[in-house]
């Protein structure tokens, strides 16, 4: 059975351009090697992400973001078994999301998807406000 942890942050004010440049490809090169899949969205100096996989390397993760100078103000929004993997095939398993071409290619995927459970119409909702 799969876990959830989805969080909302706010940015660290002295992070910078490229340190937000290595963290985006530190997140796309080591969450799919976790077989993590899911989203992290930046948006107005705030951080939205959704991790999805085994519980216990998501909260190992979560413990070590929680940890992390470059988040402040952790909001845990979700922690909880799934059934299905929302991002499981969205693009490469785990995206970032820093563009407006990025936001609407997953607007797009959320609206197309036909979710069934309350877990993804959760997500969806919790996202929405990300993609304006």
């Amino acid at each position: 059975m799969d876990h959830t942890i989805c969080y909302i942050s706010k940015q660290e004010e002295s992070l910078t351009t490229r340190m937000l440049k290595q963290l985006f490809q530190f997140v796309v090169k080591t969450n799919p090697t976790l077989n993590i899949s899911g989203v992290l969205l930046h948006n107005n100096n705030f951080f939205l992400q959704v991790l999805e996989g085994d519980k216990t390397t998501i909260q190992n993760l979560f413990a070590d973001i929680r940890k992390d100078k470059r988040h402040q103000n952790i909001l845990l929004i979700l922690n909880q078994k799934i059934e299905n993997r929302i991002f499981n095939h969205y693009e490469a398993t785990f995206s970032v999301l820093k563009s407006k071409e990025d936001i609407e290619r997953l607007n797009t995927y959320l609206s197309n998807e036909n979710f069934k459970d309350k877990y993804s119409k959760n997500i969806k909702t919790l996202i929405e406000p990300f993609l304006l």
